[in-house]
C-alpha cells in the first residue's frame, strides 16, 4: 500500500553489495518504506514470490543472473500482481551500449547512477511507483474488455474491441493488437501493424525484433534473420529472442550460430536445470546429432544425463509409446557410453525392446541385459529379465 507520499510501503533492493541496501534503511524508513535485501539470487527470488512487492531495485550487474534478465523473468511470472511490479536499474558507470539498448527494449525501466543517497533516489521511486499504478490500470481495462473474448476463444471480438479503445488504452494498444492478432495466428496482420509503427520509429529495437519473430512465425526464415540479428545486436541478452535464434539457425542449417545461441539460453536460464535438455532435443530434431552430444557433454554431468533420459523414457513407456521411449534411452548413451551408471538405461531399453516380442527385438532386449550386467553384476531384476527374454527367443526359433 503506498504512504502519503506517494511512495511504496516495502522495497527489494537486489544488489550483491549488502552495503548499498544496508545505507538506506534507516533514510527510507523516515519515510515508512521498509526494505528486504537479496545479496543472492537465491534470496532475491525467495523474496520475489513470498511477499508483495510494488517496486524493486536491481543492480543491472548483479551475479550470477544479470539484472536485466531477473526483469524478464519476474515480468512473465505467473501471478499478475508480480507482473505489475516496478522496476529500478542500480547501474555503476561501466553500464555498456548493449545494456542500454535491452533497458530502452524492456521499457518502463527507472534509473540510476551509483552510488546514490536516499534524497535521490526518492524522485525514482516515486516515479516507479506511479508507473507501476498506471500498468495496474491498463491491466485492469484489458481485463474488463478483452479477457472474457479470450477465455472463450473469441479472439476476432478480443481484436475489435482493441480497436475501439485504442484512445483509452494509449501507448499500450497497439503492443496489445500485436499480441492479440500472434494468439489468434493472424501472423500478416500483427506484420502489418509492427512494419507500420516501424516506419514511424525505424530505431525502434522492440518493434525490429517483433518483425523478425513475426517473420519467422511466417516461415520467412531469411528475412527473419535481418530483423533478428539487428535487434540481437543493438539489445543482446533478450531471452525470448535468444531462443527463437537458435530456432531460427537450425532452420537455416547453421548449428554453429545456433549453438551460440542455446548456451546463451541456458547460462541465462541457472534456476531451470532442465532447460538444457531442451536445446539437446532441438538440435537431435534437426537432425544435429553430433552437436547435440558435443553440447551435452560439455555442459552436464553424466548421471544428470542417464537421469534425465531414463526418466523421460520411463514415462514415455508407461504411456504405451515404447518406440519413443527407445529414442529417448539411446540418445542417454551417445553423451558418455563408458559411463558405469548406465547400466540403468540399457536394463530399460532392454525391457522396451522386450515388450515388441519381435525376433529382432529379443536380439536387442538380450544384448542390451547382457551389456547392463556386465556393467552391473549384482542387478538381480537384470538377471531376472535377461532369462525371461531368452526363454522367449528359445521359443521363437523352437
Amino acid at each position: 500500500m503506498a504512504n502519503e507520499n506517494n511512495l511504496p510501503a516495502r522495497i527489494l533492493i537486489v544488489d550483491d553489495d549488502p552495503t548499498v541496501a544496508q545505507g538506506l534503511e534507516e533514510s527510507l524508513g523516515r519515510y515508512n518504506i521498509s526494505i528486504l535485501k537479496a545479496a543472492d539470487l537465491q534470496t532475491a527470488m525467495y523474496h520475489f514470490n513470498q511477499v508483495r512487492l510494488e517496486v524493486v531495485l536491481v543492480e543491472v550487474e548483479f551475479a550470477p543472473l544479470p539484472g536485466l534478465a531477473l526483469v524478464q523473468k519476474w515480468r512473465q511470472h505467473e501471478m499478475q500482481d508480480k507482473r505489475l511490479t516496478s522496476f529500478i536499474m542500480m547501474s555503476g558507470s561501466s553500464r555498456t551500449a548493449a545494456e542500454d539498448g535491452l533497458i530502452r527494449e524492456l521499457g518502463d525501466l527507472e534509473i540510476i547512477m551509483k552510488p546514490f543517497t536516499a534524497i535521490q533516489i526518492l524522485p525514482v521511486i516515486s516515479r516507479a511507483f506511479a508507473n507501476r499504478q498506471r500498468t495496474a490500470q491498463f491491466f485492469e481495462l484489458k481485463s474488463r474488455l478483452v479477457e472474457p473474448y479470450e477465455r472463450r476463444g473469441d479472439l476476432n471480438k478480443a481484436v475489435e474491441q482493441v480497436h475501439k479503445q485504442m484512445a483509452n488504452l494509449g501507448p499500450r494498444g497497439l503492443p496489445l493488437l500485436i499480441d492479440l492478432y500472434e494468439k489468434a495466428g493472424q501472423y500478416e496482420q500483427a506484420l502489418a501493424v509492427v512494419t507500420g509503427m516501424l516506419e514511424k520509429d525505424n530505431n525502434n529495437i522492440a518493434l525490429i525484433g517483433a518483425k523478425g519473430r513475426l517473420l519467422l512465425r511466417l516461415g520467412k526464415v531469411g528475412e527473419a534473420k535481418e530483423y533478428m540479428e539487428r535487434a540481437d545486436k543493438a539489445a543482446p541478452s533478450n531471452i525470448d529472442r535468444i531462443n527463437e535464434m537458435a530456432t531460427m539457425y537450425l532452420k537455416l542449417k547453421d548449428p554453429t550460430n545456433s549453438l551460440k545461441k542455446m548456451r546463451e539460453f541456458v547460462a541465462l536460464n541457472p534456476e531451470h536445470e532442465d532447460v538444457k535438455f531442451e536445446m539437446f532435443s532441438r538440435l537431435y530434431e534437426h537432425g544435429f546429432d553430433e552437436q547435440a552430444t558435443s553440447f551435452g557433454r560439455s555442459v552436464s554431468k553424466p548421471m544428470e544425463i542417464v537421469r534425465h533420459y531414463n526418466n523421460k523414457g520411463v514415462m514415455l513407456s508407461k504411456d504405451g509409446n515404447v518406440a519413443a521411449a527407445l529414442t529417448e534411452y539411446k540418445r542417454a548413451l551417445k553423451f558418455f557410453p563408458k559411463f558405469k551408471e548406465n547400466y540403468r538405461i540399457h536394463y530399460n531399453i532392454g525391457l522396451a525392446c522386450a515388450q515388441m516380442k519381435t525376433s529382432e527385438s529379443l536380439k536387442e532386449a538380450e544384448e542390451n541385459l547382457t551389456v547392463c550386467l556386465e556393467l552391473e553384476p549384482d542387478f538381480e531384476k537384470a538377471k531376472k529379465a535377461l532369462e525371461t527374454v531368452q526363454k522367449a527367443t528359445s521359443k521363437k526359433v523352437g
